[in-house]
This record gives C-alpha cells, structure tokens and sequence, in this order.
C-alpha cells in the first residue's frame, strides 16, 4: 500500500473539525432562524404599538385640521413609509386622517385596542381616541415584515458563516501545526541509520511522541546489534577460510608440478575453484569490513573502464566497451566495484562462457548503467524471472547464486540496484548469453537520479 492510499490522519481530523464546524453552524443557523422568527416578530409588533401611542399623544395635542381635510393626506415631505397610520370614525369606518401612503379606505375595523391581522396583508395595532369616536390604527404590511426579518436573518447568517469560516480555517491551520512533530518525526526516521550514530533520533519534542520514538529506536539498537553479529561472523568466517584456502592453492601448486599428464586437468580445475572461493571470501570481507561504510570516491566512466580492464582473467576475454566521453564524472566505491565485477565474471566463467561485453553509459536520468554480458548458455525466460524475483526478495536466498546475491548487495549500497536482461539476439539464432545491469546514482549513494 503506497502513502497515497492509506487514509491521512490529518485530512482525518479535518474533515472531523470541518463537520464539527458544520454541525455547529446549523445549529447557529437553526437557533438564529428562531430567535429572528419569534424576537423579530415581537419586537416589530412591539413598535407597531410604540408608534401608536406617539401617534396618539400627537393627535390628541396637536391642533385640529380643517373639515375639508377630513380623510385626505397630512401634509408631509416625500418618503418611503414603513408604517402608515389611519384615524377612523368609530361609527362609520370613514378615515378621517391617514399618512401619505396608507389606503384610503379602512384596514379593519376594531372594536377593541390590541394587534390584529387585517385582509390584504397588514398586521395592525388599534386603539380607541379618547374622545370615543374616532380610532387609530398603525399598520405595517407583512411583505415589510418579512423584508425586515430575513435582512436581519441575512445579516446574523453572513456574520454566523465569517464566524465560522475564520474558526475553522484557523483550527484547520492549528491541526497541521500540531501534526508538524509527527511529520518531523516521520523526517527523521527516513533519515535514521542505527548503524550511525550522527543519524541517532533526536528527543521527542511531544510526549505522545515519545512511545513512538522509544520503540523505533529501540528496534533500531536491536537491529544494529544482529547486523553487528552478522557481520563479525561473516568477517570472521572469511578470515578463518582465507588461510586454509591459501594453503590449499599451494598444496594443489606442489601437486601440479608433480602430477603426471592425466592428473593435471583434474588438479588444475580444483586450484581454479580455490580461487573463486578465494575471490567469494575476499568480497564477503570487502563488504563486512568495520563500519560496512562505503569508501566513495570521485571516479570517471574512464576509471570504472580501467577498473575492469584490471580485473585479473585467466579463462575469460572481456571486452571493456569505453564510453565517447571518459570523463564524465562518478562517484563510486571502486573496491566494492571490483568484488561485484569479479563475482559476476565468475558466475559468467562457471557457466561455459569464454567471452564477455561490459558497457557503461551515464544515462540521462542521471543514473550510471553498467550492462555485463556474456556468451554463455544463458537461461530461458521462465528462469530469468525465478532469479529476479529472488532477487527481489532478500529473504529467499536459495533462489539466486552468491554472484548475484553480492553483486546486488553492492548495487544496494550505492543506491542502486541489479536487474536482470535479455541479450539481444546474435548471429541470427536468438538470444544467447547471461545479461546484468547494475545501477546507481551518478552522484553517489544518498542523491537522487534526474
């Protein structure tokens, strides 16, 4: 399962905070469409009353008009009302006075003061003059009512989403700067090496952390201490063989020199397997020596071609393929080099081949290709794809030879790899030969090809 795939704690809890903050806004939203729907409404018949009483105390005070302006307009300046008032005779319905915009004929008739609903929309507040003839209503349409509920409803949820908006960004901002350790962490743990001790993981900075840091350090010492044992075994067993087989190169000398005829093709086969064991044992020394660090150095494609051309061949022509540009610059353990070359020639050797191709091209993925091919029998497809799954998994060491097996392991430590490939074809008879590329960065172990 690549990271992409795997659910995201981060995204996790935001969507948590986001639908919390969604929750919370309906909630505010429902809450405010209430208020606005029972207070709104209360507060404007609230006014309707208020305004009638002023309009009340104004009539009874104010100074009489003349009967020719009964049921016309007060004079007033021109304006939009929200209100309208009427002054009615009690008896007839008449409208004896009305604002500019109010009907000309009665809302309603009342025969008691309070709020009442009146036909065509109005919501009205009605109260009886003192003189007992007349009454006074102030209206208000419901279309204006509604109008002034929903702006005050527009502008509680336009400031409830800003609110809302800014919080939630803001926690969304706080939840990544909280997950930032986790992620530095995560940083940290790509970088530990616990056979280094400059790459040791540095305190948690949270104490949620601090299990986290604690087992994967703890994990790391006890990998560190197995690798440690493996490797002083291995370095100790190649030691230990490397003796006993210098002797038996110079038994098998003496023997030579003094076998007849017939026995010397036997005597020499068994000094040529001494030797490959010899080589083994050097290259497993190489690779366990104290530390397991590489001795990386400033090469040339031309260095790595006289590397090769070095290599000590007694059954085996090779043929070093220089690159046009030999100074095209790599960085490289040449040591480590010359094991996995001489192990692969080996390999080569030991299956029937009498000649070899070796090619290296800095390609321009930034990766340096060295393709080894020989004439051998080769293996059919079937078998190329068993060695390479064997290769591909480390843990099945059966599956590939210790050529391989080093080869890769060299490809590895220089942030590379080994692949399998199949010889183009020769002479017109179809593939032959046994084809490797080993592979790494030309910048070294620890860049980045491209």
């Amino acid at each position: 399962m690549t990271t992409n795939t795997l659910p995201s704690l981060r995204a996790e809890l935001s969507r948590s905070l986001w639908w919390i903050s969604a929750a919370w806004l309906l909630t505010v939203l429902l809450s405010v469409v209430w208020v606005v729907r029972h207070e709104a409404e209360e507060l404007m018949d609230e006014a309707l009353r208020e305004s009638s009483e002023l309009i009340y105390g104004l009539l009874k005070q104010g100074a009489r008009l003349p009967d020719e302006l009964q049921g016309q307009v007060l004079p007033a300046p021109p304006h939009k009302e929200h209100l309208v008032w009427q002054l009615l005779d009690s008896r007839s319905a008449q409208v004896l006075r009305r604002s500019h915009m109010a009907p000309a004929r009665a809302l309603l008739m009342p025969t008691r003061r309070g709020l009442f609903d009146a036909p065509g929309g109005w919501r009205l507040y009605a109260i009886p003059m003192s003189d007992g003839r007349s009454t006074l209503l102030v209206a208000q349409t419901r279309a204006e009512r509604l109008e002034s509920r929903y702006g005050a409803l527009l502008a509680l949820l336009a400031a409830a989403l800003a609110v809302s908006a800014f919080w939630a960004a803001l926690l969304s901002r706080r939840v990544r700067a909280t997950l930032q350790p986790l992620a530095a962490l995560g940083t940290q743990i790509q970088a530990y090496d616990p056979m280094r001790a400059e790459t040791d993981l540095p305190p948690a900075s949270r104490a949620e952390l601090l299990p986290v840091r604690s087992a994967i350090h703890e994990l790391g010492q006890r990998l560190a201490l197995r690798v440690r044992h493996e490797q002083a075994f291995a370095a100790h067993a190649a030691h230990a063989l490397r003796t006993p087989l210098a002797g038996m190169d110079a038994q098998l000398a003496l023997a030579q020199r003094e076998a007849d005829e017939a026995s010397r093709p036997r005597i020499l086969r068994a000094r040529a397997a001494a030797e490959r064991l010899k080589r083994v044992v050097s290259s497993l020394l190489l690779m366990f020596r104290s530390g397991a660090e590489l001795d990386v150095q400033d090469l040339s494609l031309g260095d790595l071609a006289d590397l090769a051309q070095r290599l000590p061949l007694d059954q085996l022509q090779l043929h070093v393929q220089a690159p046009a540009d030999r100074t095209v610059p790599v960085r490289a353990d040449p040591n480590l080099l010359s094991a996995a070359l001489a192990n692969l020639l080996d390999n080569a050797l030991r299956h029937g081949a009498e000649q070899a191709w070796l090619s290296l091209q800095l390609e321009a993925d930034g990766m340096v290709r060295l393709r080894l091919r020989d004439d051998g029998p080769g293996v059919d497809a079937d078998r190329l794809s068993q060695l390479q799954a064997g290769l591909n998994q480390p843990e099945d060491a059966a599956a590939v030879g210790l050529g391989l097996r080093l080869a890769q392991l060299v490809a590895q430590a220089h942030g590379g790899c080994l692949s399998l490939e199949i010889p183009a074809a020769t002479g017109g008879r179809g593939p032959r030969g046994f084809a490797v590329c080993l592979q790494w960065p030309s910048r070294g172990p620890g860049s980045r090809a491209g």
